[in-house]
């Protein structure tokens, strides 16, 4: 199990940095490498993103649900999916916490991925992994910065 967590400032509101990940239209927006995606009811979607480790890249089909809603204050994300020999299960936790003029989110991941990429070794799994987040996370906090300067 591979565990990431931090925190960011951000000059908005709870309920608009909560509505972007509560909010399948602007979520799917924060994906790096999406290639397509489906809306199966307002809590799920499937969707095809490009990822991989090292050599070994390609398409992950996954299906992802947006679960433990407490309005304007903490959300889940869970997703499990497959593609190129591997598999992959994860939850991202949000928790939006007032502060000042505007919002601390929190954030934390865990993974678990098995198959091809999980034989590539833990220390290449875990930077790869690691980027991947990075990169959504980093994705939604510059959405709410845009977001508040407008």
């Amino acid at each position: 199990m591979l565990t990431f967590e931090d925190s960011f400032d951000v000059k908005t509101t709870p309920e608009k940095a909560y509505g972007y990940v509560a909010n399948q239209e602007t979520l799917i927006k924060l994906v790096p490498d999406l290639l397509n995606y489906e809306k199966v009811d307002e809590n799920e979607m499937k969707l095809t993103a490009k990822a991989g480790v090292s050599f070994i890249k390609g398409k992950f089909d996954l299906v992802l649900d947006v679960t433990d809603k407490t309005e304007n204050k903490h959300i889940t994300l869970k997703g499990r999916g497959n593609g190129s020999g591997a598999s992959v299960d994860f939850t991202v936790n949000f928790d939006f916490v007032p502060e000042g003029d505007g919002t601390k989110v929190d954030w934390k991941a865990e993974m678990n991925i098995v198959g091809t990429a999980a034989s590539m070794g833990a220390r290449m799994l875990k930077s790869a992994s690691q980027k991947y987040i990075t990169k959504l996370v980093g994705n939604y906090k510059k959405t709410l910065e845009e977001d508040s300067r407008n």
